[in-house]
């Protein structure tokens, strides 16, 4: 070390010297202390390797184990199974049982019941089923939304005839509230 060092940290030369000769010590004794450990490591595998643990014979493995557990629980859900069904068919009751009092009852009712077919000049033509919908328009529809909400994708024959069942000329002149029919066919 220069002096204009050692006067800046106020060390003295016998400090200095002192140091010096701690880190020669040091590295004398660092190597001894490396050759020491590596023979209490290989001390320490010898002892280890002796000292092995040895499963005992008499405790069983982890399969067994699960395995009566898996068959435990086949057996209880069964039973619990079991007993729900009981349960069940016990509550409800039985329309093969019938009393002798309902059993007449219902033989009378039977018998007074007659089928006659109609004059056909009464039968009136049924008037075919509408499977149109109907929609209210929200706030924020669009033709095109409404059309893929109803038919899953977008399809312009089906912007077409939303359109044209409701005489619209403008597919873009919707009004929150307006009520649209919607063509399933």
């Amino acid at each position: 070390m220069k002096s204009t060092t050692l006067r800046r940290s106020n060390i003295t030369k016998e400090k200095v010297a002192m140091m010096e000769a701690l880190s020669r010590y040091n590295r004398q004794h660092q190597d001894e202390d490396f050759y020491k450990s590596q023979n209490k490591t290989r001390e320490l595998d010898v002892l280890w390797q002796s000292f092995g643990v040895k499963p005992n014979k008499n405790e069983k493995a982890p399969q067994v184990y699960f395995v009566t557990g898996l068959i435990c629980g086949v057996i209880i859900t069964l039973a619990i199974t079991t007993v729900i069904s009981l349960l069940i068919n016990l509550s409800t009751p039985k329309d093969d049982v019938i009393s002798p009092s309902r059993k007449q009852a219902k033989v009378e009712a039977d018998a007074k019941f007659s089928f006659i077919p109609a004059d056909s000049a009464a039968v009136k033509p049924i008037a075919p089923i509408s499977m149109d919908e109907e929609y209210v328009v929200k706030e924020g529809d669009t033709l095109e939304s409404i059309v893929i909400r109803f038919y899953g994708s977008f399809d312009m024959n089906k912007v077409n005839a939303i359109q044209s069942a409701n005489k619209m000329a403008n597919p873009n002149a919707l009004s929150i509230g307006q009520k649209l029919i919607i063509p399933m066919n």
